[in-house]
């Protein structure tokens, strides 16, 4: 699909993380309505400090979100971008060790 293309060319081209972090949360706001109901997150909200922790608590609920919401359109690119953000993440704790 394009979006598939466009996310394998923004991969490719190596797109500054800043400026994936910026269309997400651009995309975040402007699909709120699915990330909330009444107002309220839909996600588990952590209740601990341990930061890594909350890392893997909220990419675990976007991921059951993900699963209740239709794919394809903006949402599906905000789901990729989300995911390339973790990974991004995931390589930056890889380093630090």
């Amino acid at each position: 699909s394009v979006l598939t293309l466009a996310c394998v060319w923004a991969i490719a081209m190596e797109i500054p993380m800043s400026t994936v972090v910026k269309e997400t949360l651009i995309q975040l706001s402007t699909h709120r309505a699915l990330l909330t109901s009444n107002e309220t997150v839909r996600l588990p909200v952590p209740t601990h400090k341990n930061h890594q922790l909350c890392i893997g608590e909220i990419f675990q609920g976007l991921d059951i979100l993900k699963n209740q919401t239709v794919r394809g359109g903006t949402v599906e690119t905000l789901f990729q971008n989300l995911s390339l953000i973790k990974k991004y993440i995931d390589r930056q704790k890889e380093q630090c060790g």
